[in-house]
């Protein structure tokens, strides 16, 4: 114990975490790692979780998945006429209608709009402007179906912006010119659930990671383009009713509004989208109501427990050179593979079992460069040693 608090290995800690710090202002770009670049570009580690190792859950019986296919907007109108005849207290209408379209069409559709005033319309944010952190472009539907319905943004941030990479977090609200708008998910959940919409508010949090319940299995789900199935949904009253476009599910061969998520079966070098949109606003609205979010360990934490694990880490290394041990580096080599292990699971156990998020790419950083954080540290020391000698 006498050998566990030391300077020196307190300062190497430090060196260490200097040295990565410093790392982070270096652009590199190795082109012989691209095929793995490529492969572990979106890359999370509790996507393993999702994937393969997260306990079934039951479905959320609150929310009512509609897929809308290619109706057109009187179709539309008659299957939202049926669907509010059904005394749901949602309608969410994952849709934009930002054209005019034949009149009559038109119209049909803003009387079904304006049934109930329980319909929420999604609007698309662009043109983000970074010095003000807003945006300043709202692509919403026409004035006649905004009119009678309240609407929400349904965008959902991806790694770049595109559909291409997976969809981890959401945005509660955002700010757009000067004033504070909601996501299309956060509008219905103020409409079924102002408590749990308070709940979420108070977090504070500019972003959420979305704890997936699963995909459209997961809910009720009705396809709306078939009007056989339109009878005897006396299951919907006071639910809420999300429609939208899920193409021929449960059958994923079309590629529109359909997204990468950490449910997918290949988390790493994923082939497929696994998901639309709308299943998307319903794992959001479902982790809303209740209360089932993920939380992340601040980042001041993180850094703490990762320099903790280095200077222990240290420690063990110089209890070995102490020691005497034979072939030191072998058994280096084991413990630290053991030790990676060990975190990893730790790390994927934790967020199974408390829904918390620890990054550990610091702490398993660390480890591996501490060699030359002591030899970086040696050096520095002798310099320093030598200028106080000569003053």
């Amino acid at each position: 114990m006498k050998h566990l608090f030391n300077l020196k290995y307190l300062g190497v800690t430090v060196t260490v975490f200097i040295i990565l710090w410093l790392f982070t202002f270096i652009p590199i770009n190795l082109g012989f790692f691209s095929p793995m670049q490529k492969a572990l570009y979106d890359f999370n580690m509790n996507d393993i979780v999702y994937s393969k190792l997260m306990p079934d859950k039951s479905a959320d019986t609150n929310i009512v998945i509609v897929n809308i296919g290619y109706l057109n907007r009187p179709q539309l109108a008659g299957l939202i006429t049926v669907i509010k005849s059904y005394n749901p207290k949602v309608v969410g209408l994952d849709i934009l209608f930002k054209d005019k379209k034949e009149p009559e069409g038109d119209s049909l559709l803003e009387q079904a709009i304006k049934l109930d005033g329980n319909t929420v319309i999604v609007n698309r944010l662009s043109g983000y402007d970074e010095s003000k952190q807003c945006f300043d472009t709202m692509t919403t539907s026409l004035n006649r179906f905004t009119r009678y319905s309240v609407s929400g943004f349904a965008n959902l941030p991806s790694k770049d912006g595109s559909n291409m990479t997976t969809i981890r977090m959401f945005i509660p609200d955002t700010k757009f010119k000067d004033s504070t708008v909601d996501a299309f998910s956060t509008e219905i959940v103020k409409m079924f659930d102002k408590p749990a919409y308070n709940y979420l508010m108070n977090r504070k949090n500019n972003y959420e990671t979305i704890n997936y319940r699963g995909n459209a299995d997961k809910f009720y789900y009705v396809d709306g383009t078939d009007p056989a199935n339109l009878a005897g949904l006396d299951f919907i009253k006071n639910k809420i009713v999300l429609l939208g476009f899920l193409g021929n599910y449960p059958v994923k061969n079309i590629f529109e509004d359909i997204f990468y998520t950490p449910m997918n079966e290949n988390y790493a070098g994923k082939t497929y989208p696994d998901m639309y949109g709308v299943v998307i606003h319903a794992n959001i609205i479902s982790m809303i109501l209740h209360r089932d979010y993920i939380n992340e360990l601040p980042t001041w934490l993180e850094v703490l427990l990762a320099m903790l694990v280095c200077y222990l880490n240290i420690v063990m290394i110089k209890f070995f050179k102490s020691a005497k041990v034979d072939w030191l580096s072998l058994i280096s080599l084991a413990t630290k593979t053991l030790e990676f292990v060990l975190l990893l699971f730790i790390d994927l156990e934790i967020f199974i079992n408390f829904h918390l998020e620890i990054s550990i790419t610091l702490m398993l950083a660390s480890i591996v460069i501490i060699s030359d954080g002591e030899a970086i540290y040696d050096i520095i020391s002798e310099r320093i040693k030598k200028i106080l000698g000569k003053a």
